[in-house]
């Protein structure tokens, strides 16, 4: 699986291989992790990661990359709790 953005700025790149690499460009941050589940900060919001074995195999927050190895079972990107509240709040003030 592979999704991209077009454009440099904010670029986000997933690369997965056999369910068991994930190759990650576009990672701010991690903040948080376990052998079941990863927490990103990345350019395009918050993914998370679930599998089992779980490994950070390489992280270069300067190329903003990570490579993630492990079985993985799902992705996902969810939205910020700040960026919640502040749509809900821009929906009931109209």
């Amino acid at each position: 699986m592979k999704a991209e953005t077009n454009g440099n700025a904010g670029e986000n790149t997933i690369l997965i291989t056999d369910r068991k690499m994930l190759e990650l460009h576009g990672v701010l941050r991690v903040e948080d992790f376990d052998n079941e589940q990863v927490n990103l900060e990345t350019t395009q919001g918050r993914l998370v990661v679930r599998g089992r074995n779980l490994h950070v195999a390489q992280l270069l927050l300067e190329s903003e990359e990570l490579s993630l190895e492990g079985e993985i079972d799902s992705l996902s990107f969810e939205e910020t709790p700040g960026k919640k509240r502040s749509r809900l709040l821009a929906r009931l003030t109209k």
